[in-house]
């Protein structure tokens, strides 16, 4: 059965990144301590590859912003992450590397050496 988000717990997700777009400094430091707190939870990365990859309907920098996140939590955690959620990531990755929007094919690939972001560990 495929992964599917929390309805509650994506709609926290999609507004802790639209809160993290703001200007203000007290909002992006509260923004970055409850990243940190949900960097504990692998299954966090799954809701950030989610809205990366199939919430079409939102808006670009947002979902661009979610794959940035990802990419540093892979960057950082990726041999910590259970099997079932590298396995999502990369056929996310994999599926939508066509997307149509530039500015998701850019957050997928890593443009140094044109590999799918979640396929570089």
């Amino acid at each position: 059965m495929e992964w599917q988000p929390d309805e509650q717990g994506l709609q926290q997700v999609l507004q802790l990144l639209k809160d993290s777009q703001s200007p203000n400094t007290a909002t992006q430091r509260a923004v970055q301590q409850k990243l940190e707190q949900l960097n504990q939870f692998p299954d966090f990365n799954n809701y950030l590859i989610f809205v990366l990859t199939r919430l079409k309907t939102e808006d670009e920098p947002t979902r661009s912003l979610s794959g940035l996140i990802l990419k540093n939590n892979v960057k950082a955690h990726y041999q910590n992450f259970p099997p079932a959620v590298a396995d999502f990531i990369k056929q996310e990755c994999l599926n939508n590397i066509g997307d149509p929007s530039p500015l998701i094919r850019a957050t997928i690939v890593l443009p140094s050496n044109s590999v799918p972001c979640c396929l570089t560990s």
